[in-house]
């Protein structure tokens, strides 16, 4: 059938898709992508100062997978993000009450790369994988392992799956001395998560999971000034998928729900739509539509309280409440061994206290090779 099991996806785990099916990928293939992430310039009557333009991302992804005889499999993922703009400093009340935002220098430029290498163990009913992440960049770096699994019930229709993960990553603000910044600091996080796919029919199936997360140590912003959060905090989320092929249209539909509430005070509300609409056995078009809404933490400030009023604070945008939507379109053809590959996708925001908000636009091409 033409659908796909989503993961419940977790920081540092690489989530198994085969929970149709517990055997090996039978071919080894190629992929490349390259992308480009352009958030809009803060708008002029919401700068204080610094530079309105906002971030550039160039990123390049490579990733490698292959069998190694009948019951094992094994990948290799790589990325490189190159970035340059400005970023939200600190925000403060003007005279006729406006918030107005002060940026960053546009001078910022930062690269980090990243490995993952990963490895999968298949059996009759069900399969084991481990991982292991290096990522790297100047000021930040992060070591993560995860391990997962799935178990096919003998009823051949009901997939078990659950994993764990663990980072540990070490902060070094750049500038620490020049602006008062931490020298450095450390965090870990640790997530586990647990699903159950379920095929209804020949045409349908749906998964559900939850997962929860708990962060530790620093896990302030040091790049904003007066920003104190604290050093702890638990995440949990409820995902659901169902998917749905229907064979006279040659189409599988996409319905995604996602729940998410921490100790932070955010909680927010996920739904995604997509249609996988295939014209021929090589070209597929996939039109998308994603809405996104969250609450504010407990502790945020549309301006910053330098007088640390509160003993938990920070204006940063993204504890804010606020509504998102975006629509993206991907396009898919295949050439033989080759598989082409072009998505492009709008995000805008509202309903935000903070104007650093950002609205952006993400366009990437790729190519896949099946030998």
């Amino acid at each position: 059938m033409a659908l796909s099991a989503s993961a419940v996806a977790l920081p540092g785990v690489l989530v198994s898709t085969s929970a149709i099916s517990d055997t090996p990928p039978t071919a080894k293939v190629i992929s490349y992508r390259a992308s480009s992430y352009k958030e809009d310039s803060l708008a002029s009557e919401a700068l204080l100062a610094g530079s309105p333009e906002r971030y550039d991302i160039e990123i390049h992804q490579l990733r490698y997978s292959s069998p190694i005889g009948e019951k094992y499999s094994i990948s290799l993922d790589s990325s490189y993000e190159s970035m340059s703009g400005a970023s939200p400093w600190y925000t403060v009340k003007s005279a006729n009450g406006n918030t107005k935002v002060a940026m960053s220098g546009a001078s910022i430029y930062e690269k980090r790369r990243d490995v993952t290498a990963s490895v999968q163990r298949y059996y009759d009913r069900g399969n084991v994988g481990a991982s292991f992440t290096i990522s790297d960049e100047n000021d930040y770096r992060s070591n993560s392992a995860s391990v997962d699994g799935s178990f096919t019930l003998a009823n051949d229709s009901t997939t078990l799956s659950l994993g764990i993960a663990h980072s540990d990553d070490d902060i070094n603000p750049t500038d620490a001395a020049l602006f008062n910044r931490i020298p450095s600091a450390n965090k870990s996080t640790t997530s586990a998560f647990f699903s159950v796919t379920q095929i209804l029919n020949q045409f349908s199936i749906i998964q559900t999971g939850v997962s929860s997360t708990r962060a530790g140590g620093y896990l302030t912003d040091p790049y904003k000034l007066s920003d104190h959060r604290p050093e702890e905090r638990n995440q949990f989320t409820w995902t659901t998928s169902w998917r749905r092929y229907f064979r006279e249209q040659r189409s599988a539909f996409h319905a995604n729900y996602r729940f998410y509430d921490d100790d932070f005070g955010v909680r927010s509300h996920t739904i995604d739509f997509a249609l996988h609409k295939s014209f021929s056995r090589s070209i597929t078009l996939v039109p998308n539509v994603r809405y996104y809404q969250q609450q504010a933490a407990d502790f945020f400030t549309p301006a910053t309280d330098f007088a640390r009023t509160m003993e938990f604070n920070s204006s940063d945008y993204r504890l804010s409440k606020y509504d998102a939507l975006s629509a993206g379109l991907k396009f898919n053809v295949q050439l033989g061994d080759y598989t082409l590959v072009l998505s492009g996708e709008r995000y805008r925001t509202s309903g935000s206290s903070n104007p650093a908000m950002i609205d952006f636009t993400r366009l990437s091409a790729g190519i896949d090779y099946t030998f």
